[in-house]
């Protein structure tokens, strides 16, 4: 199978840079590209607060469900609270690695609790930093999540009952098979770099595919 690229967007959050993702936006409506993105409950984090705040922001992502996105669960706050770097060694913070159960099970319980109330939940869990451990796995799954948005390796594969679909770069590098997940930060972006994404995706708009429709196990 020839290679094809799943296109993620972290922190989403009422005040990220609408004024860059907007352009993204329209591109994804005009060639009919569905993204993965990864929307933080209950946004604490000041530093993903960047412009005013968007106050239609559910209403976007309810558009946004229903024109194909994923809608992935990006921890609850957003807030690190411990230096573990989890399961895959990736990281250097955590919102969830290294609590107990019980912590990382009430933290999950909410910030899945606001976004079935606000109609935008998926069964899709991606961890800030790439921090998460064996104990949050384990929340997930009883909190019914299917997928997760992580890992090692080009095609997706099994974590116990979960299907892990890998994401390891920023840019469109391939081996020629595979899928492979390009996550960018808009809030981290230059207009430059806001211009170079645009053009990746317009180039390989044949190779993306939606994170739901993947060749996965």
């Amino acid at each position: 199978m020839p290679s094809k690229f799943i296109i993620r967007f972290d922190d989403i959050a009422p005040g990220m840079t609408w004024s860059k993702f907007s352009a993204v936006d329209a591109l994804s409506t005009e060639l009919d590209i569905p993204l993965l993105v990864g929307v933080v409950p209950y946004c604490l984090v000041p530093t993903l607060a960047v412009e005013p705040v968007y106050h239609d922001f559910w209403d976007v992502d309810r558009e946004w469900s229903a024109r194909g996105w994923t809608i992935a669960q990006h921890d609850y706050t957003h807030q690190y609270v411990t230096r573990d770097p989890g399961i895959l060694g990736i990281g250097h913070q955590s919102e969830l690695a290294g609590l107990s159960y019980k912590q990382q099970f009430a933290k999950l319980e909410a910030g899945k609790n606001i976004l079935v109330q606000q109609g935008v939940w998926q069964p899709v869990f991606m961890a800030p930093s790439h921090s998460f451990d064996e104990v949050t796995r384990r929340v997930i799954k009883e909190l019914k999540f299917c997928s997760l948005s992580d890992g090692y390796g080009v095609y997706a594969n099994k974590m116990g009952c979960l299907t892990a679909v890998p994401q390891l770069i920023g840019v469109p590098m391939h081996f020629g098979f595979g899928v492979y997940t390009i996550c960018l930060h808009v809030n981290e972006m230059s207009q430059a770099q806001i211009l170079n994404a645009l053009l990746l995706v317009k180039t390989h708009r044949r190779q993306i595919i939606s994170f739901e429709k993947g060749p996965y196990p």
